[in-house]
């Protein structure tokens, strides 16, 4: 089953802290690190002593070159242009032993860019080993994403899936507790274990989970409401699961 998909166009990394964790990580075919003229404060010399290190080429640009490459002005004179993300493999990640890796995230169909940079930004705080999503209607891991996600996504791997209920099968056959977030889940996530070897689903903003994966989880669960808003959105009810399954691990421990 293939599931990496191919780079094809460039990438653009904007602001200081992507672009040093971007800078820490495998900096293979960075293209060059795009600098405006007028950027003068301390972590802009160390993202370029660091791309010195790398023999990434510096090019100094206008403020509004930068601007107008990565569509808005909160670059702080720094962008770090690449190829396209690159998706890591799932056949790969089956090939590895459950204990190395879970915790992991499962999206269905988050189609919101700034959702997904900030999901995967709670998945690398809280310590999820990867991330997949499915191929179709999903957001991809754009310069968008990497902007939100603020360099989570050099460290926390994202996986591409063509056929997302036979991905959390085959999740399943390696022993892992497959747990859908859902609103009418029959009990709160406070209730369900999250200490065993875990793969948390997360559904689309509008439609949450298909009913696909719905069947193909464990385990339903809910968070539960006090006020008088409905729901959550998808990224704040992923971090407030991820949360809770760290601190039910901590206290484990």
């Amino acid at each position: 089953m293939k599931t990496t998909a191919q780079p094809v166009e460039s990438v653009f990394i904007s602001g200081t802290h992507a672009v040093w964790e971007a800078l820490q990580g495998n900096s293979a075919g960075q293209e060059e690190l795009l600098v405006a003229r007028q950027a003068q404060h301390a972590k802009l010399h160390q993202n370029l002593e660091q791309a010195k290190k790398k023999g990434i080429p510096i090019r100094y640009v206008s403020k509004e070159t930068l601007t107008s490459l990565v569509g808005h002005d909160q670059h702080q004179g720094l962008v770090l242009r690449g190829p396209a993300y690159e998706y890591a493999s799932f056949d790969a990640l089956l090939a590895q032993e459950k204990a190395q890796i879970e915790p992991l995230l499962v999206l269905d169909c988050i189609q919101d860019p700034q959702n997904l940079g900030a999901i995967l930004r709670s998945a690398c705080f809280f310590g999820a080993r990867s991330v997949i999503i499915p191929k179709d209607r999903a957001a991809p891991v754009t310069s968008a994403v990497i902007k939100v996600a603020a360099g989570a996504t050099s460290h926390t791997p994202v996986m591409q899936v063509t056929n997302l209920a036979r991905s959390l099968e085959q999740l399943k056959e390696m022993g892992l507790w497959i747990v859908g977030l859902d609103p009418q889940g029959p009990q709160s996530i406070y209730q369900v274990d999250l200490c065993v070897p875990l793969g948390l689903v997360v559904g689309n903003e509008e439609k949450g989970l298909r009913p696909l994966t719905r069947h193909n989880c464990d385990a339903l669960a809910n968070i539960p409401r006090v006020g008088l808003i409905p729901s959550l959105n998808a990224a704040t009810a992923c971090a407030i699961a991820l949360a809770e399954m760290q601190r039910q691990r901590m206290v484990k421990i």
